[in-house]
């Protein structure tokens, strides 16, 4: 228990990653204009949050079925006789 594949850790660096982009690009958008921020803007902001609240949810529940899954299997393998 407490193994975490990999390519699990990796997934979930880049949908951060990617989500936290488009964070960072709506501000810059936002910030170069002198002008305060719309309505239109901060509701784009507010989506790409939520997305990649989502999105880390979604991922969580994939990382959680897979050490499920893992834990069944190494529980099987541990309970099964050893061939002769």
């Amino acid at each position: 228990m407490g193994f975490i594949p990999e390519w699990a850790i990796g997934v979930g660096v880049i949908i951060f990653a990617v989500a936290l982009a488009q964070i960072v690009v709506v501000k810059l958008r936002a910030s170069v204009r002198t002008l305060p921020a719309s309505d239109n803007e901060i509701g784009e902001l507010r989506q790409a949050f939520d997305a990649m609240q989502n999105r880390l949810g979604e991922l969580e529940e994939r990382l959680d079925f897979t050490e499920r899954i893992l834990t069944k299997q190494r529980e099987a393998d541990r309970l099964e006789p050893p061939p002769h």
